[in-house]
C-alpha cells in the first residue's frame, strides 16, 4: 500500500487565503443594509443616511452662506451648477441650485435634479450628505457633491 501524499504548503496556503476571502465575502454580505426604497417618487433619490449628532461634539464649520460651482462631466460634455448652501451649527439651513447647462439634455437633468434635492440636504449634517441620484439625475448630483465639498472646506472651522 502507497503512503497518502502530502500536500504542499504553497498549496496548502493557498486554499486557506480563499477559504478566508469566502467568509470574508460572506460576513460581509450578510452585514450589508436590506434598505428598501421609500422615495416620494418613483425616481428613486438617495442621499447617505444622516448619523445622529452627538451634542457634544465640536462645531466643524463656520455659520455662513457659501457659493460653489459644481462641475462635471456628461455625455455631451463638461457641465456645472452653482450651488448655494446656508450653513448653522453643521446643518445645511438653506440651499439653492442654479442651472449652468449648456445643452437641452443637460438642462433637463438639472431642472429634474433642483425640483427634488431640497428635502434630501435641508435639516441635515453637512458631513451626512452625499447625493448619488435625484429626480433620476446622477451626473448632476455629482456636480452638487463636488460644490459640497468645496463649500465645506471653505467653511472649515
Amino acid at each position: 500500500m502507497e503512503s497518502p501524499k502530502k500536500l504542499s504548503p504553497v498549496i496548502v496556503a493557498l486554499i486557506v487565503i480563499v477559504l478566508v476571502g469566502v467568509a470574508v465575502t460572506a460576513v460581509v454580505i450578510a452585514q450589508k443594509p436590506q434598505g428598501s426604497a421609500t422615495s416620494e417618487t418613483s425616481q428613486n433619490d438617495t442621499a447617505t443616511e444622516s448619523q445622529p449628532i452627538d451634542v457634544d461634539e465640536a462645531i466643524n464649520y463656520k455659520d455662513g452662506t457659501y457659493t460653489e460651482k459644481g462641475r462635471y462631466v456628461s455625455p455631451g460634455g463638461a457641465e456645472s451648477i452653482d450651488v448655494t448652501v446656508t450653513i448653522a451649527n453643521d446643518i445645511i439651513t438653506a440651499a439653492t441650485v442654479k442651472s449652468n447647462a449648456t445643452r437641452g439634455e443637460s438642462a433637463e437633468h438639472q431642472a429634474d435634479f433642483i425640483s427634488g434635492y431640497k428635502k434630501l440636504v435641508i435639516g441635515k449634517d453637512v458631513d451626512a450628505v452625499s447625493l448619488s441620484r435625484v429626480a433620476g439625475s446622477s451626473l448632476t448630483s455629482n456636480g452638487f457633491n463636488t460644490a459640497l465639498d468645496l463649500i465645506k472646506a471653505d467653511a472649515k472651522a
